[in-house]
């Protein structure tokens, strides 16, 4: 067996190898110089596929980095586009909260004169509040000052484990009751459902829950007041969308109405906007619209809101006593 492998093997040395590649230089050295060339062009045609090959290879892959490259950068400038979004969006409505809330200052300071017939009974008076995270409501609960709930057993691992509980930094002392709008860039959230000495529990629009009476009416996105429609019954389904019922067929409502708070009529100076209508189906047989209704505020939980609380008119109140404090003669 060995000797048959060593028959197999190559029978050349290195030394004999050069010496045939140099025999092979000289001899292409003699020939005459146009079989050189026809040499020189047979192998250049044959290596030429190879050739093409190889620089087809390397566009390839210069242009699978620069696709790579692109993407990357397209994706870093998307990611920055997004979180500038999400700045300006909440930029957005911190301000347009603050300006409601100074709209309400002003409304306190203005000079209004007295004879006037047209001042409303009631007006929303707007009180600045903030969100409080998970890691705030933690550190209330160890020390021992969210009192929200307790009466009813809920502890810290309730409100640990249940994601859909949000709490503002306003109790009793703020003049915060039950039912109050919360408003996030002038836009309803959520109710009051809890209130304690420090801190007071909300229960937005969508949680399984809330219940309000809404009206349903055009506008509600340029300068012009709103045309009220008909009314129904806003309910929380705990998913992204809420639903509106009790609202007959004979009703016309379509996709894109505006969704108003109905208690807020009469004591705020704009309707308090909802949301919008998405999605409006009528089952078969059925004497009312099945309504869904998108919230006006992104599912992203603000950080700053105003509670909105209705106060008597002080301008109002002033008119009674009279124009010069004095009693009427007659």
């Amino acid at each position: 067996m060995d000797s048959r492998l060593s028959t197999l093997r190559p029978r050349f040395s290195p030394p004999l190898l050069l010496a045939g590649l140099l025999a092979v230089a000289v001899g292409l050295m003699l020939l005459p110089r146009g079989r050189v060339e026809a040499i020189k062009g047979a192998a250049a045609a044959a290596l030429r596929p190879g050739q093409l090959a190889v620089l087809r290879l390397r566009d390839w892959t210069s242009r699978g980095v620069a696709a790579a490259r692109a993407q990357l950068a397209l994706s870093a400038e998307l990611a920055e586009s997004r979180r500038r979004i999400r700045w300006l969006e909440r930029e957005n409505h911190r301000l347009e909260a603050e300006m409601l809330a100074e709209r309400s200052r002003h409304s306190d300071r203005a000079a209004q004169p007295v004879d006037k017939i047209d001042q409303p009974l009631l007006r929303a008076c707007c009180v600045p509040a903030r969100v409080l995270g998970r890691q705030a409501r933690a550190f209330l609960v160890d020390q021992r000052m969210l009192d929200v709930g307790l009466d009813e057993g809920v502890r810290r691992d309730a409100l640990v484990v249940q994601p859909s509980i949000h709490l503002i930094d306003l109790g009793r002392g703020a003049g915060i009751e039950p039912d109050q709008w919360v408003l996030g860039g002038g836009r309803v959230w959520g109710k009051i459902v809890e209130v304690g000495s420090q801190t007071s529990t909300v229960l937005t629009l969508t949680e399984a829950g809330y219940r309000d009476l809404v009206r349903l009416g055009e506008g509600g996105r340029g300068d012009g007041p709103p045309r009220l429609g008909p009314e129904g019954v806003l309910e929380g389904t705990g998913e992204p969308l809420a639903r509106i019922r009790l609202v007959p067929v004979t009703e016309p409502v379509v996709v894109g109405d505006a969704v108003y708070a109905a208690g807020g009529l009469g004591i705020a100076e704009q309707p308090l906007l909802c949301g919008h209508v998405v999605r409006v189906e009528r089952p078969v047989g059925a004497s009312h619209w099945d309504i869904w209704m998108q919230p006006a505020i992104p599912n992203a939980e603000p950080q700053e809101v105003v509670v909105v609380r209705a106060e008597l008119n002080p301008v109002r109140l002033a008119r009674k006593k009279g124009t010069s404090g004095l009693p009427n003669r007659r």
